[in-house]
């Protein structure tokens, strides 16, 4: 077992579990179903010294959207003095598919990667391998 440690937000467990199903022989995988858990799963392995290596974040989750949550932990990173090029791994797993969100995601965001929740299966381990995740 590698010693990364991977954050997966997404408001439907079955998915979240699913993708650390996918990955956990690829990191140590911790499933959050919402933005305010995220955050607070984020600080402590933040303050412990075990920062997460990669977040997978859905869009559409109730309370906090994925790109609200994205801002809100690349803002804790900088208050925390993490350098941008430390950063951690983002990649964007959802439902959508329209231009308006993918630009958000790699613009505002700095996603790495964003792969449709249709596509998992065959896009997953290639687009980590092309990112050098995995």
């Amino acid at each position: 077992m590698t010693n990364k440690r991977f954050l997966i937000v997404d408001d439907d467990e079955r998915f979240a579990l699913l993708v650390a199903k996918k990955l956990e022989k690829y990191a140590h995988c911790v499933t959050s179903l919402g933005g305010k858990d995220a955050l607070l799963l984020f600080e402590h392995h933040l303050r412990e010294k075990s920062p997460f290596n990669a977040v997978f974040m859905d869009i559409e989750m109730p309370e906090m959207d994925g790109h609200q949550v994205i801002e809100k932990l690349r803002s804790i990173e900088k208050e925390n003095g993490i350098d941008p090029l430390n950063s951690f791994k983002l990649i964007m797993l959802t439902a959508h598919k329209d231009v308006k969100n993918v630009s958000k995601s790699f613009f505002k965001g700095s996603a790495d990667a964003y792969i449709h929740k249709e596509e998992l299966a065959t896009k997953l381990v290639p687009e980590l391998e092309k990112i050098h995740l995995i």
